[in-house]
């Protein structure tokens, strides 16, 4: 698995110098790849290497590859639509040109001024990641006279736990309960709303205003926004992740197929505002460095089906109260489909550690047999 380390470096002018020339290579690029309209590296590189060595010489070869896979993926990402014009300073580091110390707390960079070493502030993650240091994204912050560098660092995963008491745990995710888990714990949206509420309402003023000054703050609130639905689901998932269990049952959830004309015009701007894959990858990946287990069920009748009798009927839930119709059996909605999360996810656990058990003993046996064995080989009947 991979994990990024976050670490602060030296505000240095060779490393700011070295920022301008790569955005420079990038740009000459971005220009010739959405003039020719390809984003295709070999073409890429036939048509502007030769003229990114003339004009930023200083710059080092290797450097100058990374600039162009970089405006490569940006190409490929706007799909050739609309014209780029880079303004951050950021610099792609490989394998070839970083070289991170965690033990001496330094970092050797590849930089026009050659190959240079650079302590990097103390941080605790550099004690807890430790493995194969594999990339590195640098950014320069001008404004506030900072420079920090995300290095890539892939780990070996934790070993999962002995599964013999395995604890299952249901998670309903929604919009007006970010998260209801089986186990009877809501984590209400409601604080959210009203942040996000505040948020969206500055934002069409602004909008509204179309000045200059306007479009700074809009740019501003927007960064806000953002940062704080971020923290809002680390939190929730890093409380999720830190309860007694050691599976988490998630529905697989396809926004493509959420959004639809019929819901209409208010249903849909607060599903817009709703970030339930971000929730998700925060899970998974937490759940993974804590040697734990995440997987996913259908999520087909997890809402009318009645989490102690099993039976299933659109009219079983009004609103926000589920009542069954079979046995009276009454709960809260989303708890109840949390509950039938974890009755799948249950099942689906064993079923793939079942699966995983006969993989693995018909792997130790075919291992055992060779061609000149006089054992005899053994065979399953059917297919």
């Amino acid at each position: 698995m991979f994990r990024t380390i976050k670490l602060k470096l030296p505000y240095d002018r060779t490393i700011i110098e070295t920022g301008k020339q790569f955005r420079e290579a990038c740009q000459i690029v971005l220009d010739y790849g959405f003039k020719e309209k390809t984003f295709n590296k070999n073409k890429l590189n036939r048509g502007t290497y030769r003229e990114v060595r003339e004009k930023i010489p200083t710059l080092p070869s290797a450097l100058v590859q990374t600039a162009r896979d970089q405006a490569s993926e940006s190409l490929k990402q706007t799909e050739l639509k609309k014209e780029l014009h880079r303004k951050s300073l950021t610099i792609r580091y490989d394998q070839r040109t970083f070289k991170f110390y965690p033990d001496s707390h330094t970092i050797s960079l590849t930089t026009v001024a050659g190959r240079l070493v650079f302590p990097v502030a103390h941080s605790p993650l550099i004690e807890k990641y430790r493995g194969e240091y594999t990339n590195a994204q640098l950014s320069v912050d001008q404004k506030h006279q900072k420079i920090f560098i995300m290095v890539q660092v892939e780990i070996s995963g934790k070993e999962a736990q002995n599964k013999e008491n395995v604890r299952v745990m249901g998670i309903d995710r929604g919009i007006k309960n970010i998260a209801v888990l089986s186990n009877n714990q809501f984590f209400n949206s409601k604080h959210l709303r009203q942040v996000k509420g505040r948020y969206q309402y500055n934002k069409r003023t602004l909008q509204h205003a179309g000045t200059r000054s306007a479009h700074r703050k809009l740019k501003e609130l927007s960064g806000r926004e953002r940062r704080f639905v971020l923290d809002t689901n680390h939190v929730i998932a890093k409380k999720i992740v830190n309860l007694p269990h050691n599976v988490f049952a998630l529905e697989k959830l396809e926004s493509a197929k959420m959004k639809r004309k019929k819901n209409g015009r208010k249903f849909n701007g607060k599903l817009g505002s709703w970030s339930p894959y971000q929730l998700e990858q925060f899970i998974e990946y937490k759940a993974e460095d804590a040697g734990k287990s995440v997987l996913y069920v259908d999520p087909k009748y997890t809402s009318q089906k009645c989490s102690r009798c099993g039976y299933i009927n659109r009219n079983n839930r009004k609103g926000s109260v589920f009542h069954c119709l079979n046995c009276n059996f009454e709960l809260h909605a989303d708890l109840n489909a949390a509950r039938n999360i974890e009755i799948l996810g249950r099942s689906e656990y064993f079923r793939l550690l079942s699966t995983s058990q006969s993989l693995r003993s018909d792997e130790t046996m075919l291992t055992g047999m060779g061609e000149d064995s006089n054992k005899p080989t053994p065979f399953r009947v059917g297919s």
